[in-house]
């Protein structure tokens, strides 16, 4: 598409709003705070479990340990998505935007692939940080053990998609934060209990509960159908929250 043929070509407007999104995301200090916890958290699990482990471990143990802190590290990315993905909203910033961009989905488009990249930096970050610690035990990246070291950073792409999508449909700050609790934390849990009298509902719940989900992908046996049904939450959160953005009334 060339604009000889009389249409404007998508690509500076896409390159405008990644750079802006890009800034944006810098210029905040809560998101530098949650990615600093969140790479601080994954190392310090990760190395405590390697320490702990005897010195006669299988390098398949090491690396498994050396990846525990993706129980912890995602969670504080995925807030941090939550709480930029809604904050324009919340703040009225998105109709200023609107006034440069004039395309609701390209600017969210580009906010999510800010966070994207966010997760698969922050994931194999942590992931270079923690190598010395993991070769010194005998740990190593070949065969199938490189997957092992793939769920750390598939689980901060997952929580980052999550967080932005929890944003898009509360569209408030506080509503994205009660709301990212409620799914990570507290569905699980209220699920496991109204179990008890429907158990035939609560099991498939549970199996799409984030918790449940990041168990899973840390085991090998459940680990493809865990990526599939994470993959299909975070699909079909972030297309009704691209709906949520798209019916939007700027006041």
């Amino acid at each position: 598409m060339t604009l000889q043929e009389g249409r404007v070509d998508p690509a500076p407007r896409w390159l405008r709003a990644w750079r802006a999104e890009g800034l944006r995301l810098r210029s905040l200090r809560s998101q530098w705070a949650l990615i600093v916890i969140a790479v601080a958290g994954a190392l310090a699990l990760g190395v405590g479990q390697i320490v702990a482990l005897p010195s006669d471990a299988a390098p398949a143990r090491v690396v498994r340990a050396a990846v525990s802190g993706a129980e912890v590290s995602p969670f504080f990315l995925g807030l941090g998505a939550a709480l930029f993905a809604a904050s324009d909203l919340s703040s009225r910033q998105f109709a200023l935007t609107l006034l440069q961009m004039n395309h609701r989905a390209l600017v969210f488009a580009a906010k999510v692939a800010v966070l994207v990249v966010t997760g698969l930096v922050t994931g194999f970050g942590a992931i270079a940080l923690m190598t010395p610690f993991a070769v010194s035990r005998g740990g190593s990246f070949s065969g199938p053990l490189l997957l092992d070291w793939l769920v750390l950073p598939a689980l901060h792409l997952a929580f980052v998609l999550l967080g932005a999508a929890i944003g898009m449909i509360a569209r408030s700050l506080v509503a994205a934060v009660f709301v990212y609790l409620a799914v990570v934390w507290a569905l699980p849990l209220v699920v496991a209990i109204a179990g008890i009298w429907a158990p035939a509902l609560s099991g498939p719940v549970l199996q799409f509960a984030p918790v449940t989900l990041t168990a899973a992908m840390l085991e090998p046996a459940t680990r493809l159908t865990a990526v599939l049904r994470f993959a299909a939450l975070d699909v079909a959160l972030l297309s009704f929250g691209f709906l949520r953005v798209n019916r939007w009334t700027l006041r």
